[in-house]
């Protein structure tokens, strides 16, 4: 009996001893088996952004395939990292602090390492919709639905070792959204023919509608929506001016001297060039300051801010729910009392400012038989299932002009003009510029150079405003960019 007890006594003491001993070693080791009673530690894989649509549904965001690699802090990975990354010396340091990291690799697939698809935005309209750009994702939220990855955990955080994690998705395959009016084949166009901007913009738009098929901004690494901002407009105000003389029925003869007095000021046209006897259709033509002078002159404060407002010059185009964009800058009626601020704005200078926006938005109007349709770019909503839900334009439109023979002068202007380096099959129509901006290099003014024009001329259906800073001449700069995108516009 007493030698049973002895056994039972041992037996259960060298037990205890084994528990313990294991309790030691789950305290001290970095060695576990996986079992459901273990905390989580989660990593965040991805987040979604909200998915943008071009007007045939191309994505415009979450529209490029990366690798994301999950490295655990264990002796696999440090053995894989220099077959992933160049450096690892930061990720080592990472690694120290036990917790499992995400990183982006270039590859698909590794031996030791487990890699998951994801992607990112790759956009020629990066300005417009980036965050960062005050772009129209700033107005959405910054994510629909995101993926983690989750591991077992011990007591004291510690991960256990052959855990792979399991995948947690968050509506990770929402589609939700926007769909724009952009129209991903004209963005790329229009894109690659501002190769070689510096720096500026260019705008199409749909002449029937106002919808807003491409937009870019140069350089690429800008922040600024310069299509969206405000920039001396120069000569291709000169539209409008001419918009509220045929209104009003006037068309006067001038003879350009080169220059013209108002008051103490002299005005003066391009390298003082003078152009001779001529109307409006060869004033525009000509690019004549002069008779633009004149002519504002005429028409008078009230009749050029009734055009001004016709087309749209005084309002704010929305974007999207809390971006709204102001059109121009204007003159007061203060202001234009001064005949000098009256004939700096006949040729689109002095306190004018206006968007390249609103000049692509002023074309539409010229060359759709006067009807103004307020510029739009967002149609629809989509859901998590990429159904377009909710349709979004509330666009207005009225009939401003009801004079035809506008689109013909700005035809006059390319064939007969300063235009000619945009024809393209006999079919471009438009006005070039070269503003003034007030800023001075080395004695030399910095000059903002423009080209905004119609194509197909007989049937229009595109209005398209290049905008270059710091450049020599709308014809020389602005010109040739637009040929290239027309020419390719005809091609689709």
């Amino acid at each position: 009996m007493r030698k049973r007890m002895i056994i039972s006594t041992v037996m259960v003491a060298l037990f205890s001893c084994a528990l313990l001993v294991r309790i030691c070693y789950i305290a001290v080791s970095g060695a576990y088996t996986v079992s459901d009673s273990y905390n989580s530690y989660s990593v965040l894989l991805d987040n979604v952004e909200p998915y943008i649509y071009d007007c045939h549904f191309t994505k415009l965001t979450n529209n490029r395939l990366t690798y994301l690699a999950v490295l655990k802090p264990n002796e696999k990975t440090l053995a894989a990292l220099p077959t992933l990354f160049s450096d690892t010396s930061n990720i080592i340091e990472e690694l120290k602090q036990g917790k499992p990291l995400v990183k982006s690799v270039n590859v698909s697939y590794h031996r030791s390492i487990r890699i998951f698809a994801s992607y990112e935005s790759e956009s020629t309209c990066r300005q417009l919709l980036d965050r960062n750009s005050s772009g129209l994702m700033k107005y959405l939220p910054s994510s629909v639905g995101n993926r983690k990855i989750s591991f077992y955990v011990d007591a004291l955080g510690r991960m256990l070792s052959g855990d792979e994690g399991r995948i947690v998705d968050n509506n990770y395959d929402s589609q939700q959204g926007l769909q724009l009016t952009l129209d991903n084949r004209i963005q790329q166009i229009t894109y690659d023919a501002c190769s070689k901007m510096k720096s500026g913009c260019a705008v199409v738009m749909n002449v029937a509608d106002g919808a807003v098929l491409a937009v870019v901004n140069k350089p690429d690494s800008s922040y600024l929506n310069k299509a969206f901002t405000l920039f001396p407009a120069g000569s291709v105000f000169k539209v409008a001016v001419a918009a509220s003389a045929l209104e009003h029925h006037l068309n006067p003869s001038f003879d350009c001297t080169g220059s013209i007095q108002v008051g103490n000021i002299t005005f003066s046209c391009q390298k003082h060039k003078a152009h001779d006897t001529q109307h409006l259709k060869e004033a525009l033509a000509n690019s004549c300051n002069c008779y633009f002078v004149n002519l504002a002159l005429q028409l008078g404060a009230e009749n050029l801010l009734e055009i001004m407002a016709a087309l749209g010059f005084d309002d704010k185009t929305k974007i999207y729910d809390g971006w709204q964009i102001q059109n121009a800058s204007l003159p007061t009626v203060d202001d234009l009392r001064s005949k000098g601020q009256l004939a700096l704005l006949g040729f689109g200078q002095g306190k004018l400012l206006v968007t390249p926006l609103q000049i692509a938005s002023m074309l539409c109007t010229v060359a759709n038989g006067g009807t103004y349709h307020s510029p739009y770019l967002v149609t629809y909503t989509v859901d998590d299932s990429g159904k377009k839900t909710v349709y979004l334009n509330d666009k207005s439109s009225e009939t401003v002009l009801h004079h035809r023979e506008l689109l013909d002068y700005l035809r006059y202007v390319v064939t007969d003009g300063t235009g000619k380096s945009a024809d393209y099959l006999s079919q471009s129509a438009g006005k070039t510029a070269t503003a003034q901006t007030g800023q001075y290099r080395n004695g030399e003014e910095i000059l903002n150079t423009w080209f905004a024009g119609v194509y197909p001329y007989e049937k229009p259906q595109y209005a398209v405003v290049i905008m270059t800073e710091d450049g020599i001449s709308g014809a020389t700069d602005c010109c040739p960019i637009f040929r290239t995108i027309v020419e390719n516009l005809s091609a689709l």
